[in-house]
């Protein structure tokens, strides 16, 4: 995975507009169409077995009921140029659970700091990585409830995150250059508060290609955005961009 170039208009701050801001709502719901593949999963070892269960299942496609698709990321194209949002987006949190990342996949504000967190056991270490196989960092993890906040590339784009110690643990982080963004819900659905106005709404998920719809949102209003992929479109993990 690499980061695709930011033209250097979006790269500076971006003119915002001037005087109040009328707000409305996009929400959706995010689906795979077709029978999705099994999960595969991986042996882990005898000495984590008794916190991680023996086989540990692939996250990179979660899907759910009537093809929900989980922790796909949307956000908007033109967020750079937005007026701030009225409530600034949460601290992202990638956690370490019975030997899974969790979230699997998430959203964040491209040179923001990250929380990880050591809710297991167990030691853990946390190697990120982006572009050609840039380091971004790699820390050690090895107490239960230990946490540590590490920034995030200033460059928009895609993190790629292991575990060295357990192989078969892997996360991805989405980060953007505006707070424009979020991740969908175990249902598939998501909402977003935006300024009034046309927008193009970007979906993305590290196993399937990007898509893009416009719409427009008057104030006080919601406007529904849906967005399904078929199962002939998925690739491995690990190939987004």
């Amino acid at each position: 995975p690499r980061f695709r170039p930011t033209s250097p208009a979006r790269r500076g701050a971006a003119p915002r507009p001037s005087g109040p801001v009328k707000w409305g709502e996009i929400e959706g719901r995010v689906v795979l169409t077709g029978t999705p593949p099994q999960a595969p999963s991986a042996p882990t070892t005898a000495t984590v077995a008794s916190v991680c269960g023996d086989q540990a299942e692939d996250r990179s496609l979660v899907v759910g009921g009537e093809g929900a698709l989980a922790y796909a990321v949307v956000s908007l194209q033109d967020g750079a140029a937005l007026a701030e949002p009225e409530t600034p987006a949460p601290q992202p949190v990638l956690d370490q659970k019975q030997c899974h990342y969790e979230p699997p996949a998430l959203a964040a504000k491209a040179g923001g700091e990250l929380l990880l967190r050591n809710s297991d056991p167990l030691v853990h270490n946390v190697r990120a990585q982006s572009g050609t196989n840039r380091s971004v960092f790699n820390v050690a993890m090895p107490l239960e409830g230990m946490t540590l906040r590490r920034p995030l590339p200033a460059e928009p784009g895609t993190v790629q995150v292991r575990c060295d110690v357990h192989p078969w643990m892997r996360a991805v982080v989405r980060t953007f250059n505006h707070p424009y963004f979020t991740t969908t819900t175990p249902d598939g659905r998501f909402r977003m508060r935006v300024p009034e106005g046309a927008h193009t709404l970007v979906f993305w998920h590290d196993r399937l290609p990007e898509a893009s719809r416009t719409v427009t949102v008057r104030a006080g209003e919601t406007v529904q955005v849906d967005q399904s992929w078929g199962v002939e479109a998925l690739r491995q993990a690990g190939s987004g961009k």
